[in-house]
């Protein structure tokens, strides 16, 4: 039995993954789990979002230091293989919204645009897996970035690095995983394209990346139809995530033994 950690920066991301596994609640805010999908063993962790929450949380889930049961119960065990999953912004027209992303490398847009691969094998699996059920996916470089990309005009400029797709936590939690000695991944879902504008969210970015819920709501206020878009688009991709995926976790993965 694969013991497989699946990683999302909300529980927007990984709610719908994890109900079709089968989750009916939550241990904590963060964590649910373990559950058995075919002959792998699950858990679910919410990081937070923005790369400083994802790089501090990744590192104590996948070091084994992580509290992840209530009570007084720690888990110490490093998985077999850790996934990252959740929404990505798309930087190119090749890439509509649902499209599906496995990562073969992340960038970073901060210390000098150094970069840190997924672990080949696994990233094949997935993608074979996909394939296998008629899912289209891409194989992509990411760009992980502290702020949202909000116009056409933001992503072209990530666009020119190289990268194919952006978010916020992959690269942070792609280097934890390297620290910990755990093979890792990331598959994403396309939920905004290249010509969609988003609301500016970026003034309710707190220093650590987490979301200043009061001017948040101001802003989505302020653009009632943007925010009624995005939120329906980001809706609409992570449940055909969790769709496509929710039968890849149920299969082998020879690559992990």
């Amino acid at each position: 039995m694969s013991r497989i950690f699946i990683l999302a920066a909300s529980k927007t991301e990984l709610d719908p993954l994890a109900r079709l596994l089968g989750v009916s609640g939550w241990n904590s805010s963060t964590h649910a789990g373990p559950i058995a999908a075919g002959p792998n063993q699950i858990e679910f962790f919410i990081t937070g979002i923005g790369p400083k929450q994802a790089a501090e949380r990744a590192s104590e889930i996948l070091s084994g230091t992580a509290a992840t049961r209530t009570g007084n119960d720690r888990q110490t065990e490093k998985p077999d293989s850790a996934i990252v999953i959740g929404l990505c912004g798309g930087l190119t027209d090749s890439l509509p919204e649902t499209a599906i992303a496995v990562y073969s490398n992340c960038l970073t847009a901060m210390n000098g645009g150094s970069s840190c691969p997924s672990t080949p094998e696994l990233s094949a699996q997935i993608t074979a897996l996909l394939n296998a059920q008629n899912v289209p996916c891409n194989p992509v470089t990411g760009i992980t970035s502290p702020r949202i990309a909000i116009t056409k005009e933001d992503k072209l400029r990530l666009a020119g690095t190289g990268a194919q797709v952006v978010d916020m936590e992959s690269y942070a939690i792609l280097s934890a995983a390297r620290q910990a000695g755990v093979p890792a991944t990331v598959v994403r879902v396309v939920s905004d394209s290249l010509d969609r504008k988003l609301p500016d969210l970026n003034p309710a970015l707190n220093a650590d990346g987490s979301i200043n819920k009061g001017k948040a709501l101001r802003i989505m206020l302020g653009s009632p139809i943007l925010t009624a878009r995005a939120i329906s688009a980001n809706n609409r991709a992570a449940r055909h995530l969790a769709k496509a995926l929710s039968a890849v976790l149920s299969a082998d993965f020879p690559c992990l033994r």
